[in-house]
């Protein structure tokens, strides 16, 4: 912090009286006044401000970055049944207890959270100022703000469509498409290094199965950590897949596992994970769900 500047005797008498007539022709001649009357009059905070959080249902995809990074535990994840999005998962905030931070809306990857300029949240019972997941959703607000954080957009694969037939990599001019293999299933799998892409679409308009498709994404003030996966231990259960709320996890069979049933036939085969990290948020709900330890996330709490 640079030393403030000292104030000879000059700056002692003049400079308060500088602000006083200052106060004094915008109170008196312009007519402005230097405070309002509340609660009848209210300032025009800034948009910036940090008051109470507001919640996009539809941008939300429940990935829980929020209250895991929550410095005070003041946020958590409730199971809704909507009537439009079905059966999702929305936080809830105890807005007694936050610091107003701002880093459960930096962290958000969809931008659905975001802090208002409503700052009357007083109330002699704590119980009115913990807000659920339905008391905070507004799905207009977003629209209503401009966005600091820049968004991009980037080629999305759908692992499901991809017959790794190399197209796409062949036809990138920045060449930031790997063909790479996936251990146990005989197939080739599109890595994207998305620093490194202009967004060109060549790669979405040659892909014969439409796997590829652009999509805006919203740059991170965080860096993620990223799931490891182990195959030895993964029993093929699903449970990582079903949790993850980004879609970045696929089950593929692998060729050579079927076992021999009683009747002779042969079962289906064996099922690893697969992920597609570009895709992927972050949030380690695919390790808390792995109960084979087939998942490692360093620095994230199960």
């Amino acid at each position: 912090m640079p030393a403030r500047k000292r104030l000879n005797s000059f700056g002692f008498v003049f400079r308060p009286m500088k602000r006083t007539g200052k106060q004094v022709w915008e109170s008196l001649i312009v007519g402005k006044p230097n405070t309002v009357l509340y609660p009848y009059h209210k300032l025009n905070l800034p948009p910036t401000y940090r008051g109470k959080h507001t919640l996009d249902f539809k941008k939300c995809i429940g990935c829980a970055n929020c209250v895991q990074i929550c410095p005070n535990d003041c946020m958590w994840m409730e199971k809704i049944e909507d009537p439009e999005l079905g059966k999702i998962e929305r936080p809830g905030i105890d807005m007694g207890r936050c610091l107003f931070c701002g880093l459960c809306v930096e962290v958000c990857p969809t931008v659905a959270l975001h802090e208002t300029v409503e700052f009357e949240l007083a109330s002699s019972d704590r119980g009115k100022i913990k807000f659920s997941a339905k008391e905070l959703r507004d799905d207009s607000y977003a629209d209503k703000v401009v966005e600091e954080r820049q968004k991009r957009a980037v080629p999305v694969l759908d692992l499901g469509k991809c017959t790794g037939c190399e197209k796409c990599a062949g036809e990138c001019p920045e060449m930031c498409i790997a063909m790479m293999p996936v251990e146990s299933v005989g197939k080739l799998k599109p890595e994207i290094a998305l620093p490194k892409c202009t967004a060109c679409e060549k790669c979405v308009v040659a892909c014969p199965e439409k796997a590829l498709t652009m999509k805006d994404m919203y740059e991170s003030y965080f860096e993620m950590p990223e799931p490891k996966f182990i195959l030895k231990n993964c029993t093929g259960c699903n449970a990582c897949a079903k949790a993850c709320p980004a879609d970045a996890i696929y089950m593929m069979e692998m060729p050579g596992t079927e076992r021999i049933l009683k009747d002779g036939k042969k079962s289906k085969p064996k099922k690893r994970a697969v992920f597609v990290l570009e895709k992927c948020v972050g949030c380690g709900k695919c390790f808390r769900a792995c109960k084979f330890q087939s998942i490692e996330m360093p620095g994230v709490k199960k």
